[in-house]
């Protein structure tokens, strides 16, 4: 990777954004923050591009680029850095890594497609970029998603872990309707599997009986409600515990002979 770099101010419109981006979507508050931000103060830390012919493109800055853009700014400062195509889908994803905001699917979707086209192994980038493999089959099983799944996981509807889970229902039908109550009870990633393996345990059994696979013949949502535990704070199913009643000043002492 090369690290000659060269600091300088240039015109808005040369600037493309990444094709393929590792962000498709902005939070509209974040944004609107962002603007105002730029508005009052500018573009505090440059944006990071490289040479593409007569123009520039973003290797990380997407989301300042696109507020510079609405706050009307004509130039903007930026850190000039000739990147090979391989050093900057590394550089983007490490530039990325560490941000809370991060969007699994925007970034799945980049990801997805470095592996498909071959211009990375799923084991190598994921040592490039200091990931394990596994994070990087998850974002490859989040890439191939249905529409509906990836909306809700970009909107924060749902957690990642119950989508990983729901995701590996047999039937597609079955898969949409477990998900939308997964999203309107909010299912935990322990109720997700058990519904995972139950129902898929039934589509295997009416496959062998040449039955349809419908609602009336399928298993019920597994909706498994959590309880903290005192001694230890772990969230347990209430299916593996047990509720006592006690006494004021039993449980007072109790809590003092456990340290708690």
């Amino acid at each position: 990777m090369m690290n000659e770099s060269e600091q300088k101010t240039i015109n808005i419109g040369l600037i493309e954004r990444p094709i393929p981006p590792i962000r498709e979507f902005f939070d509209d508050e974040e944004m609107a923050n962002l603007v105002a931000s730029i508005r009052t103060h500018g573009i505090l830390v440059p944006l990071l591009v490289r040479p593409k012919g007569d123009r520039f493109e973003i290797i990380d800055g997407d989301r300042r680029l696109a507020a510079a853009w609405s706050a009307g700014l004509r130039e903007v400062p930026v850190i000039i850095r000739a990147l090979s195509d391989r050093d900057t889908h590394i550089q983007r994803m490490l530039a990325n890594k560490d941000r809370a905001d991060t969007d699994p699917v925007s970034e799945a979707k980049y990801i997805a497609r470095l592996v498909y086209e071959k211009i990375f192994t799923a084991e190598e980038y994921a040592e490039q970029i200091g990931r394990s493999i596994a994070w990087i089959f998850d974002r490859l099983a989040i890439a191939e998603m249905p529409e509906y799944m990836q909306t809700a996981l970009a909107n924060k509807n749902i957690s990642l872990g119950v989508c990983l889970e729901l995701a590996q229902v047999k039937d597609s039908s079955t898969m949409e309707r477990y998900f939308r109550e997964a999203v309107r009870s909010g299912m935990t990633i322990h109720a997700a599997k058990i519904s995972r393996l139950i129902v898929n345990e039934a589509i295997d059994a009416l496959a062998e009986s040449a039955k349809p696979i419908t609602e009336e013949n399928l298993p019920p949502v597994q909706i498994i409600p959590q309880v903290r535990c005192e001694l230890t704070g772990e969230m347990l199913p209430m299916t593996g515990t047990h509720m006592i009643r006690v006494g004021t000043e039993n449980y007072r002492k109790f809590r003092i002979e456990l340290g708690i």
